[in-house]
């Protein structure tokens, strides 16, 4: 059930997200507004049905014989997470990761909105200078976006082989 809830989030846009937690911010926790821990939130609301997705199929793969082979010859639950499972599902569990970076690193109108006053991605600083006309700028921090996405999106390619 707690799964099946965090997919919620991902059919939300950034922007509707952002401003029910503005809303909420703004009229019952003042102390949250702004901060940090109130951008993680959006961003878990946001980003972690990724996660999720990737991480359940990576389960969904190990087989179960495995684990249960790995307890008859003795080895305890702690002992067959660590050696059987992890193993096997560290692919997916990097591959959700980098994907909720990936999509984080582009968020714009949850940062906008969220973020403490100074804080700045690369997907503000690109919004920022294209509003102040400063196109050289903007060219350059979306050159690093995509240097970052770019290298990020080879990690995740990386993982199929693995």
């Amino acid at each position: 059930m707690i799964e099946r809830g965090s997919y919620i989030g991902f059919g939300l846009p950034g922007g509707v997200v952002a401003l029910s937690l503005v809303f909420f911010g703004a009229n019952y926790t003042p102390w949250l507004y702004q901060t940090m821990p109130m951008l993680v939130f959006a961003y878990l609301v946001l980003f972690l049905p990724q996660s999720v997705g990737t991480l359940r199929s990576s389960l969904l793969q190990v087989s179960p014989s495995l684990e249960e082979s790995a307890r008859c010859l003795g080895r305890t639950p702690w002992q067959t997470l660590r050696e059987i499972t992890a193993p096997l599902i560290r692919p997916g569990f990097i591959s959700g990761f980098v994907l909720i970076f990936l999509t984080a690193i582009k968020e714009l109108p949850a940062t906008m909105l969220l973020s403490p006053i100074g804080f700045r991605t690369l997907a503000v600083q690109i919004w920022v200078a294209t509003n102040a006309a400063a196109f050289v700028d903007a060219a350059a921090a979306a050159l690093a976006l995509l240097m970052v996405c770019t290298g990020l999106t080879l990690v995740v390619l990386s993982q199929e082989r693995a």
